[in-house]
């Protein structure tokens, strides 16, 4: 039986529990501290453990490194499954203490599933840095806009302040260009990044931002499957059949990434009103009775599993006049 042991990451400190007592170790860059105790449990119990912990941004970065670094297998759970699982177990409390007992008792529900070493990319985080510093200027743009926009509306700004405004809005506007040329120079000094890239750029609809995200994608989950690829996006239908609730209508569940979605949502709204090619698909679901919604839905799952055919391939995009359908095309 393996031997596991829950940890929950804070800025400063991990908290762990192996079933038998608690520890607090240092969250520093090399993990000295932690790498003892672990190294101690691997000559006690003749096995390597496997660590339990949940994602938590930059705070989690050390212990997933070391992870890789030792080629030590680990089970990163979703926050919002370890939320749900502490609540099935009677948890009433959240410290640092109580999460590290909770993310040990996890592992209860881990029997037949294989635990592996983290997968971590360079050239999908380098890309992942380009993509998040350009999704908070485009957040930080939207908000200067409203602003603007509602002052004037209101009549509440003078003209002073509102030069200024608009000055830090052009020079956000700058920064996003700049960050997409250095995103752009990073894939081209690398051939098969450039390749992969102008492969999805083919693919009708997708431009440059959007191209971006789904080589980021692909290259940060290079195993996943059909199904994976759709729930990273969020867009894996939610079933709710539950006593009375038999005719609800099916819904997607939002729940993978929500800059890959926006961007696929983006292109598939231009797509279905300035593309022949899929705008026919999208009037195919219409006629089929679909509404609206699920139609352009339908379309963006559709982008998203015709770009990793393309990506796996190593191809561009061909339009075929007979036009075979997309979900033939990637089984």
């Amino acid at each position: 039986m393996d031997q596991y042991i829950g940890i929950d990451v804070s800025k400063q400190t991990l908290q762990t529990f192996d079933g038998e007592k608690d520890g607090t170790f240092p969250n520093e860059p090399n993990l000295e501290a932690l790498d003892r105790f672990i190294q101690d449990k691997k000559r006690k119990n003749k096995k390597d453990p496997v660590l339990i912990f949940e994602p938590t941004g930059a705070y989690s970065s050390y212990l997933r490194n070391y992870c890789i670094r030792k080629n030590l297998k680990a089970e990163i759970v979703n926050p919002s499954q370890s939320a749900y699982f502490a609540k099935a177990t009677g948890n009433r409390s959240k410290t640092d203490k109580v999460d590290a007992r909770m993310l040990y008792g996890y592992h209860l529900i881990l029997t037949g599933k294989i635990c592996k070493v983290p997968f971590q990319s360079e050239q999908a985080n380098r890309i992942g840095a380009y993509i998040n510093s350009f999704s908070l200027l485009v957040t930080s743009e939207t908000r200067i806009k409203n602003h603007i926009h509602a002052a004037k509306q209101e009549g509440s700004a003078v003209s002073d302040l509102l030069t200024l405004l608009e000055t830090h809005l052009a020079q956000i506007q700058e920064m996003k260009e700049e960050i997409l040329q250095q995103a752009l120079v990073f894939i081209q000094a690398d051939p098969a990044l450039e390749e992969a890239y102008e492969n999805l750029c083919s693919i009708p609809g997708i431009g440059k931002i959007s191209a971006i995200h789904l080589l980021h994608t692909f290259l940060k989950y290079p195993a996943a499957n059909r199904n994976q690829l759709t729930a990273l996006a969020g867009l894996d239908p939610m079933h709710r059949e539950s006593g009375t609730s038999l005719h609800q209508r099916l819904k997607i569940s939002k729940r993978g990434n929500p800059l890959l979605r926006r961007v696929l949502y983006c292109a598939a709204m231009c797509s279905v009103q300035h593309n022949t090619e899929w705008k026919r698909r999208y009037e195919s679901f219409i006629a089929r009775g679909k509404p609206r919604q699920v139609a352009l839905i339908a379309i963006m799952r559709k982008m998203l599993l015709l770009s990793y055919v393309v990506y796996q391939e190593k191809r561009q995009y061909e339009h075929r006049e007979d036009t075979v359908e997309i979900n033939i095309l990637i089984t």
